[in-house]
C-alpha cells in the first residue's frame, strides 16, 4: 500500500514535522537525532528547517533546496 501526505507542519523549535496523510492518519516526525549528520546539517538553521514541503505528488517531503527528501511510506512506517 502507498501512503499520500496531505499536510505537514514544521515546527523548527524541536525540529519535529506534524505529517497529516490522506486517510487522517497523523505523525510526528523527529528529526532532530539527524541534524548532525552529512546534508542533514544543513537543517539546524531554523529558517531551513521550516522549508520543508510536500514533493512527488504526496509521495515524500522535501527541502529541495538542499536536495533532501524522505519517502512519505518511510516516514509512516518509523513513526507510527
Amino acid at each position: 500500500m502507498f501512503y499520500y501526505i496531505k499536510a505537514i507542519e514544521a515546527n523548527p523549535d524541536n525540529y519535529t514535522i506534524k505529517i497529516t496523510y490522506t486517510d487522517n492518519v497523523v505523525v510526528n516526525a523527529d528529526f532532530k537525532d539527524l541534524l548532525n549528520k552529512g546534508v542533514m546539517t544543513a537543517l539546524k538553521k531554523p529558517e531551513v528547517f521550516k522549508q520543508v514541503s510536500i514533493d512527488n505528488k504526496g509521495r515524500a517531503i522535501a527541502w529541495k533546496a538542499q536536495d533532501i527528501d524522505f519517502c512519505a511510506d518511510a516516514l509512516r512506517l518509523k513513526y507510527h
